[in-house]
């Protein structure tokens, strides 16, 4: 059985979440007036968020925040969002 740590499991829905907006760290960073480091941590498991940056990222990606601490079966992120796939 393989076990993650809950700063892990946050880190990946962060990341899961912000694919799915097609976001990149950069532009979720920009809406929840935070650093790409701190994003890039965040999803890297090395850092938990306040309540506070919990609930801009909670509103910058439209979920609940209840949704990040959900473990789901990631079979392999990619490790960037493709920019082609970004309309400006």
């Amino acid at each position: 059985m393989i076990r993650l740590k809950l700063n892990e499991v946050f880190g990946n829905n962060v990341k899961y979440f912000r694919f799915r907006k097609k976001y990149t760290q950069e532009k979720v960073a920009e809406l929840t007036d935070t650093s790409v480091t701190y994003i890039s941590q965040l999803e890297l498991g090395h850092h938990t968020p306040s309540f506070d940056k919990l609930e801009k990222l909670s509103k910058a990606l439209g979920v609940e925040p209840f949704e990040f601490y959900v473990k789901r079966d990631f079979k392999k992120l990619p490790s960037r969002v493709d920019m082609a796939d970004i309309e400006e």
